[in-house]
């Protein structure tokens, strides 16, 4: 699919507010009567635009739930919109006032679909390709399930990476380290290692402390979370 419009032309259709993100332009537009998501890489971000089109490219061919790109422009990539929520939002809406170590079916079946979508983008990738940034507020939940959102990430590497960063996401959210979220941590790494085919249990505490250092900076909270990254190093907390 293509369209036969100027990014310009995009820029002049956009309607409300631009969406949130810390590196680029993102806004929805509506051209000849459809309505389409645009993203507007920094300048020097022109061979991010490419790569993350090619990702989404791949994912759509290969049956990977992203968001469908219809044209690439110089810098710039066109979507079609998905209508879903953030997953960070229903977490947060699940977790809000869940303590406890047990956890509920609705917050396993989010664990369960969250390994799914992982474990099918390193298949298809045949584990060559991190997505890189995988954190909750990078998945929104559509009517067919969860999707992925965001791929200028996207680089060779280790894919337990991901879930290191998955796992580290939903474990510091606030209220941090409860013992429900430690346990929705742990499902979904068992969830993981079972649709993946690839089970490296005994690695992934160094790669959720390693996501942990790695946010702590941006957070008010970021000494605290690096005393947890600590007990995690040294085997005092159980996350997987």
């Amino acid at each position: 699919m293509s369209i036969k419009v100027s990014l310009q032309d995009l820029e002049d259709g956009r309607f409300g507010p631009y969406m949130q993100s810390k590196k680029n332009r993102v806004f929805r537009t509506s051209v000849g009567g459809r309505e389409y998501v645009v993203k507007v890489f920094r300048d020097e971000w022109n061979e991010r635009a490419r790569a993350e089109f090619g990702v989404l490219s791949e994912c759509r061919e290969k049956g990977v739930p992203a968001p469908l790109p219809v044209a690439l422009f110089e810098g710039a990539i066109v979507m079609e919109p998905l209508e879903g929520r953030s997953v960070a939002e229903i977490f947060d809406e699940m977790f809000s006032h869940s303590l406890g170590a047990d956890i509920s079916d609705a917050q396993r079946e989010l664990a369960d679909n969250l390994a799914k979508w992982l474990s099918s983008f390193h298949v298809a990738f045949d584990f060559r390709l991190a997505r890189g940034d995988a954190i909750l507020k990078n998945f929104i939940i559509t009517q067919s399930g969860v999707c992925g959102l965001d791929f200028e990430e996207v680089t060779p590497s280790d894919t337990l990476n991901d879930l290191g960063q998955l796992c580290a996401s939903a474990l510091t959210t606030d209220p941090v380290f409860t013992a429900s979220k430690t346990s929705f941590a742990r499902h979904l790494a068992s969830c993981y290692w079972i649709h993946s085919g690839r089970n490296r249990a005994d690695e992934l505490a160094t790669a959720v402390s390693t996501a942990i250092r790695y946010y702590a900076p941006f957070r008010s909270n970021g000494s605290e979370l690096m005393r947890y990254a600590t007990r995690i190093e040294n085997g005092e907390l159980r996350v997987g």
